[in-house]
């Protein structure tokens, strides 16, 4: 497992990590810089802290998750608002097969000093078989009562209906899988993470 502790400078106005690992990962955001990470999890555990310490930090932190084994993958992400005008977002995403198993917890926490913050978190889950199972946890610890802070979470199969679309314009049901789970996650991801994908849909999707 890797630990990595990452300060940013007050002149990194947006620093970006795209990450293919599990491990650790603690974030400081100063006064105006902004942090964007973008994770892919293909097993064991990925746990992010992020500390907003100054006005008008911000982070967007994506996560995408695939899983097939009967083996627990966790994921946590912490942000801590610790000073006012601070912003953050979560977009967590995963397609689960055959006996994946995911436990996602997201925090928001909010002190009672850390007046007109923005934060967001938003989970979605395509499961492939009966087996897969994903449990969401989303938490707003708010303090504060000048803030704007949402939470949400969707989990289903793939829908029945553009699935039988696809497949009556000659395309055959693995195809079709394959084409609306690289649809679903690739507003996500960047294109550097299509072989990691289109390996793992040929071996589970």
């Amino acid at each position: 497992m890797r630990i990595t502790n990452k300060t940013l400078m007050p002149a990194e106005s947006v620093h970006e990590d795209v990450v293919d690992a599990s491990g650790s990962y603690v974030i400081e955001v100063p006064e105006g810089a902004r942090y964007e990470g973008v994770f892919l999890l293909k097993g064991e555990t990925l746990k992010i802290a992020v500390h907003l310490t100054g006005k008008n930090a911000g982070c967007v932190l994506k996560i995408a998750y695939l899983s097939s084994t009967d083996l627990k993958n966790d994921i946590v992400c912490d942000v801590y608002h610790d000073a006012p005008e601070t912003y953050s977002s979560q977009i967590v995403k995963g397609v689960l097969a055959e006996n994946g198993t995911v436990d996602y917890h997201g925090v928001i926490h909010i002190p009672f000093n850390s007046q007109k913050c923005e934060g967001s978190q938003n989970h979605h889950a395509v499961l492939l078989s009966d087996e897969a199972k994903v449990t969401c946890v989303p938490e707003l610890e708010i303090y504060a009562d000048d803030v704007k802070c949402a939470h949400g979470s969707a989990i289903g199969a793939l829908d029945e209906m553009q699935l039988f679309y696809l497949q009556s314009r000659g395309i055959d049901l693995k195809e079709a899988q394959k084409m609306l789970i690289h649809g679903f996650l690739s507003d996500l991801l960047p294109g550097s993470f299509e072989p990691q994908i289109a390996d793992w849909m040929v071996k589970h999707a």
